[in-house]
């Protein structure tokens, strides 16, 4: 998957204003003026302010599917994939969390497609990530140990 510059730019002005102010009262103009980008410009790519996360989280959901499966410890992974995109993963899980799992449905393979495997990985995506984020390292050695302990 690539991200064109414009959608970029959009993605990347729309993760400034969310450090800024909740969702609900974020507009398009507030987007345009942070991207210099013109309201045309905006309503050609998306049909709103949602579509932008939409598409920001896809890309880097899409990129953390593609990238672990080469990586060894794939718990680790995960927590440090993460915790360089924090800022995404607490707007999404405060903010827009049915962005995340319309996500995690769409890439859904045969294997997990079950509707309640797919509440679970919702569940554990956010609830660890967001409890993670607030005490960093100290949870993710706990998740590592607990998770060796359950296989």
């Amino acid at each position: 998957m690539v991200i064109s510059i414009v959608y970029y730019t959009f993605c990347y002005g729309l993760r400034q204003i969310l450090l800024r102010k909740p969702l609900t009262e974020v507009t398009v103009a507030d987007i345009n003026t942070e991207c210099n980008i013109s309201r045309t410009t905006f309503y050609r790519n998306f049909n709103n302010v949602v579509d932008i996360l939409d598409v920001t989280f896809d890309y880097y959901y899409h990129r953390y599917l593609n990238n672990r499966r080469t990586e060894p410890n794939q718990l680790k992974y995960f927590f440090d994939y993460w915790k360089n995109h924090k800022d995404l993963v607490c707007i999404m899980t405060n903010q827009c969390s049915y962005v995340i799992k319309n996500i995690i449905i769409k890439y859904a393979d045969i294997y997990d497609s079950n509707i309640f495997f797919i509440d679970l990985k919702y569940a554990l995506f956010t609830t660890i990530l967001s409890r993670w984020s607030d005490r960093k390292k100290e949870l993710q050695k706990k998740c590592i140990i607990f998770f060796k302990i359950i296989r």
